[in-house]
């Protein structure tokens, strides 16, 4: 039986040469959990990392209520609010609670009827900064998350931030690599999930991502804390 989905686009801010997005299909009535495992997954992202999304809500005079929806077992509550912010937990919210009109806290993410926009941050030290929008509204009958399109690879794990990650990217593409770029090659071997089929220059495919059961066993993983 066809169930609700949203597709989403994910972009990873500051990223160029190319821009690098995500674009899938998921169940409306997953949690945040489940959405931050999904972005875990289409970015070979390891989740050895805290992460939050928020929602950015102008309310006048240049000030913004933040929505923080997070694993409150793992971050707490932040003692620097500020008096309209509001923290929520991924486990219980889910994507409909937000994007359907008459989701549960979609008055709190909206002011005059406009939603605030929505990000994802993961990696605090690194500070990978996405964001999300949502593309469209539709029925499907898979129940998981479905990759529709990839832009760009991903940044590997402690990979310093976009200047890091810009000088992986020209040890790969040194046609005389010296010492220092043999060795961040033979590291990003090590690290990355693709081992030595990994280079920043290839894409992974949406057949890759796409496979059987792949996602089902990282979200497993994600849930025990062991990736």
């Amino acid at each position: 039986m066809p169930i609700r989905t949203y597709i989403f686009k994910v972009d990873l801010l500051e990223s160029r040469d190319p821009q690098i997005s995500r674009t899938f299909s998921i169940p409306a009535s997953w949690t945040f959990q489940k959405l931050h495992a999904a972005i875990q997954h289409v970015f070979l992202w390891q989740n050895e990392h805290l992460h939050v999304f928020t929602f950015q809500i102008p309310i006048g005079g240049g000030i913004n209520k933040v929505v923080s929806i997070q694993d409150t077992d793992m971050m707490g509550r932040d003692d620097e609010e500020g008096p309209n912010d509001i923290v929520l937990d991924e486990k219980t919210v889910k994507l409909k609670d937000i994007w359907d009109d008459s989701g549960r806290y979609r008055r709190d993410v909206t002011n005059n009827g406009t939603l605030g926009g929505c990000f994802y941050e993961y990696d605090f030290g690194d500070a990978w900064e996405h964001e999300i929008t949502l593309l469209a509204v539709g029925t499907s009958d898979i129940k998981e998350v479905s990759v529709l399109e990839v832009s760009g690879c991903a940044p590997l794990e402690n990979s310093h931030g976009v200047l890091g990650w810009e000088g992986l990217k020209r040890a790969f593409a040194d046609p005389n690599p010296n010492d220092v770029s043999l060795e961040a090659r033979r590291l990003s071997w090590l690290v990355s999930p693709l081992g030595g089929a990994f280079h920043p220059a290839i894409a992974p495919t949406t057949e890759q991502l796409n496979a059987p059961g792949l996602f089902d066993r990282r979200f497993r993983q994600i849930r025990r804390g062991i990736l």
